[in-house]
């Protein structure tokens, strides 16, 4: 597992983080028509790199590997993962782990307890092997005729070893 350094994206590098989330689905086998359909999930929010709710893994060059997006549901303590995405290229060495944990560091800081996650097909084991719980599916907006996974993971108080057991974990 790499020990990737994580720091809040920049906007000027929204179009390379994008373009991590094309290929992250691609590598899913989703292919272009699907992706054309995507787009509006896969585009990183530039509200959100703003307002220091996105996050990247990086290299020890500096080369993004993966990113990380939350935001407030506006529900007192429920947090919405906007996604992780990591490059396939780095996929399964800790980057989306690492990336985890810190949408739960940052989770924990908007006083959030809750982590509300809607999982791809490809992502369910990940999300499942970091602890969360399968609640729910729903049909994708963008593509209705995906069926996405709904997990809900329960943000450990402040000193317990969630955030070092999530760093633990395996990596997607």
């Amino acid at each position: 597992m790499t020990n990737n350094p994580v720091r809040p994206a920049r906007v000027d590098e929204a179009e390379e983080l994008t373009q991590i989330a094309v290929r992250a689905t691609r590598n899913d086998g989703y292919d272009d028509n699907a992706i054309v359909r995507f787009m509006p999930a896969l585009k990183v929010n530039l509200s959100l790199i703003a307002a220091g709710l996105v996050f990247v893994a990086d290299s020890e060059a500096g080369v993004p590997h993966g990113y990380v997006a939350v935001r407030p549901a506006g529900i007192g303590g429920l947090i919405l993962l906007e996604g992780i995405f990591v490059d396939p290229a780095h996929s399964r060495r800790g980057v989306g782990t690492r990336l985890f944990a810190t949408a739960v560091e940052l989770s924990r800081k908007m006083a959030g307890n809750v982590i509300l996650i809607n999982s791809s097909p490809s992502s369910v084991d990940f999300y499942a092997r970091l602890g969360a719980n399968k609640i729910g599916a729903t049909p994708f907006v963008f593509s209705p005729d995906v069926q996405l996974s709904m997990f809900a993971f329960a943000i450990p108080p402040s000193g317990e070893h969630g955030v070092e057991a999530v760093r633990g974990g395996r990596s997607s």
